[in-house]
């Protein structure tokens, strides 16, 4: 236990870790507002709010409409706030729109937006059972609810964010854990200490996973009180894709499913993925002479599956999507579920996470 504390005190004392940390949360949350709150309007009696401002004025004209739609709902809010008409070049959606109405152009009316020169403005609106909206809902068997959903929108986005910067520091952390030791020619040493090689190793890869663990934890709180202190977290059991896509989608369970439930599934497939990419940067750690070395190929490890994803296609992007870049994007997720590759893809990652550590472990016992 003494072994492991001091390890685990070696690597969060480091500068690297602390500078990075540090730049892990300010550029998650930097992503969290330029993304989102900054991008959000609102038009309401006349005036335009922006950003944060308009946050707090879409939930709040939500609030009285909030629970299940109805047709009666839908025209007291066109009745209220009328419909949107404005669009403005090179700047996002209908610019004389709020939440409330822009809700029943997208999914209630003849009105789109798809970009500054392709779009209609609203001159009806439908019936909900006459609109996706109600296949929506005779499809999954649940009532449509009206709730501001942004917040679950912009965790999702900042989730990815968050852990590609947490990847990030993990590699710079951890990687240099066994290398340092060969770089500074401490190993002859080390393995003629009283606690012995064993016990060395075991504290040095706990030392790491927990590192790991704790920036993982971070960074998923981060995301979930950023979203839930600025937007709140409304809505969580309506469907996935009208959420996040802005869709009333029923081509496949997936984009039925509640967006409190893909969350859920984002959160965890997050931490395995840390996880993965904890062991592999040890494995390379451990078979590296220099913490430059140790550095790049782990980096290096890390950004490949992209280029396999592309090139290869199919199985390609199977063997993509069980690699830790991959597992941390939403829309992989998203596509693994699907294809209904999810039961199939616990074991390729739970697979390779073990023999990375073993072969980690194999690897440091060699070295001389």
């Amino acid at each position: 236990m003494r072994l492991y504390r001091m390890e685990l005190y070696k690597l969060l004392s480091r500068k690297i870790f602390g500078i990075g940390a540090v730049c892990m949360v300010l550029f998650t949350a930097l992503g969290f507002w330029l993304s989102n709150v900054d991008m959000e309007t609102a038009m309401v009696d006349g005036k335009l709010y922006s950003g944060y401002e308009a946050v707090q004025i879409n939930r709040q004209i939500t609030e009285p409409y909030k629970g299940t739609l109805s047709d009666e709902k839908v025209m007291e809010i066109v009745g209220q706030y009328g419909l949107p008409s404005e669009v403005v070049y090179d700047l996002p959606g209908w610019r004389d729109g709020n939440y409330l109405n822009i809700f029943v152009t997208d999914y209630l009316s003849d009105g789109y937006l798809r970009d500054w020169n392709n779009y209609q403005a609203p001159t009806r609106v439908y019936p909900i059972a006459d609109t996706a909206l109600g296949e929506l809902q005779r499809v999954t068997g649940r009532e449509i609810r009206l709730a501001y959903t942004q917040g679950w929108k912009a965790l999702l986005d900042t989730l990815q964010t968050g852990m590609v910067l947490a990847s990030i520091l993990v590699i710079v952390s951890v990687s240099t854990l066994f290398a340092q030791e060969s770089q500074t020619k401490m190993l002859p040493l080390l393995f003629t200490a009283q606690d012995g090689k064993e016990k060395d190793m075991r504290a040095k890869i706990g030392a790491a996973f927990t590192l790991t663990i704790l920036v993982y934890c971070v960074a998923a709180l981060l995301c979930l009180a950023m979203s839930l202190l600025v937007y709140g977290l409304d809505g969580g059991e309506l469907a996935l894709n009208m959420v996040w896509m802005g869709e009333a989608s029923v081509r496949n369970r997936v984009s039925c499913m509640p967006v409190m439930s893909f969350a859920g599934i984002m959160l965890g497939t997050d931490f395995a993925a840390m996880l993965l990419l904890c062991a592999i940067t040890l494995c390379v750690s451990a078979r590296s002479r220099s913490n430059f070395g140790a550095v790049t190929a782990a980096a290096v490890l890390w950004g490949m599956p992209l280029f396999i994803g592309m090139l290869f296609g199919g199985i390609g992007y199977f063997l993509a999507s069980c690699m830790p870049l991959f597992l941390i994007m939403s829309a992989t997720i998203y596509d693994v579920f699907s294809f209904g590759w999810e039961t199939v893809l616990v074991y390729p990652v739970t697979a390779l996470t073990i023999i990375c550590v073993v072969e980690g472990w194999q690897a440091y016992r060699r070295q001389t």
